[in-house]
């Protein structure tokens, strides 16, 4: 036997005691508590009974808390983008420079090794 519940009746649950359905889904059933809100329940575990108790005159809808905007103005965001575009310029000279610093130490690495390699040769060709 399934149970089948119309979107706006009225029913009971024994925890959550008087509510009105306001979705039924294909398994779920979702039902608006006088007392407790919004729950969702598995329509062939849950136990809901009809109710005829209408429901009360002065409902009042939770409203869901929401975050505090920020002001922001725009002297305070021009000076955070400015700031932005310094620290930006900065950080691309010291990665130049770094990039310099790396490629001068590989020219003077290949420099060693040439010198090492001409310097056996010409031992090579004089035992020779």
């Amino acid at each position: 036997m399934r149970k089948r519940f119309d979107v706006g009746s009225r029913l009971s649950e024994p925890t959550y005691g008087l509510g009105s359905v306001i979705a039924v889904e294909d398994a779920y059933t979702r039902i608006d508590f006088d007392e407790h809100g919004i729950k969702k329940f598995l329509t062939s575990l849950a136990r809901l009974e009809h109710s005829s108790e209408p429901a009360p005159a002065g409902a009042r809808k939770r409203k869901r808390k929401t975050a505090a905007r920020k002001k922001t103005t725009k002297a305070k965001t021009t000076k955070a983008k400015t700031t932005k575009a310094k620290t930006t310029k900065a950080t691309d000279a010291a990665m130049v420079k770094a990039k310099t610093a790396v490629k001068a130490k590989q020219a003077a690495r290949a420099k060693v090794k040439t010198a090492k390699t001409k310097k056996a040769k010409e031992t090579v060709a004089k035992s020779a």
